[in-house]
């Protein structure tokens, strides 16, 4: 939550900072007007980024996406063999994934939705998906906050096919109504 917050007041200090007035102003150390532009080593490293990633293979990333879209839809249908089908066998958490599953679909309905679904690397058998989705429980008799997660995934080949092999939390808000 702390780091929500740091985040969320980092924003709104920079929209604060933004809103002012200071396009018509000389600041300490800008260029005069007409003057070239020198590129910092950050904005070289930001395009370098961009570049890397739209050298990614349309097709690869299509279908890293697609598995990711049939993990979220298991799971909203309840569909454990399929969900596991979306799982890499060698995964550390296969296991505690289908135990976790099981548990969930006997005692929750919920609703996955996904708000953005980037690949961010693609590394020979091994890539990088970044997913910010809600859940939201519909019924059911556990306990259950509604939240807002990005994940991680690490996604690796299984054969010809592209298999969910782990995943990390990278924030968890939860939600008020």
């Amino acid at each position: 939550m702390i780091l929500i917050y740091k985040t969320f007041a980092s924003f709104f200090l920079l929209v604060f900072l933004l809103s002012l007035n200071l396009q018509g102003q000389e600041l300490p150390g800008t260029s005069l007007p007409g003057a070239a532009t020198t590129v910092s080593s950050q904005d070289k490293a930001d395009k370098t980024e961009r570049t890397e990633v739209e050298k990614l293979d349309p097709v690869t990333i299509k279908e890293l996406q697609d598995v990711v879209r049939t993990n979220i839809f298991a799971v909203s249908k309840r569909n454990i063999n399929m969900a596991l089908s979306t799982i890499h066998p060698e995964s550390p958490t296969k296991e505690s994934s289908k135990d976790m599953m099981t548990y969930i679909f006997a005692r929750l309905q919920l609703k996955y939705t996904i708000q953005q679904l980037k690949v961010t690397e693609i590394d020979g058998d091994e890539a990088k998906v970044e997913v910010l989705q809600v859940t939201q429980k519909l019924s059911g008799n556990a306990a259950f906050r509604d939240n807002r997660v990005k994940m991680l995934h690490t996604m690796k080949r299984d054969g010809k096919k592209w298999k969910m092999y782990s995943s990390e939390a990278l924030f968890i808000e939860y939600l008020k109504y």
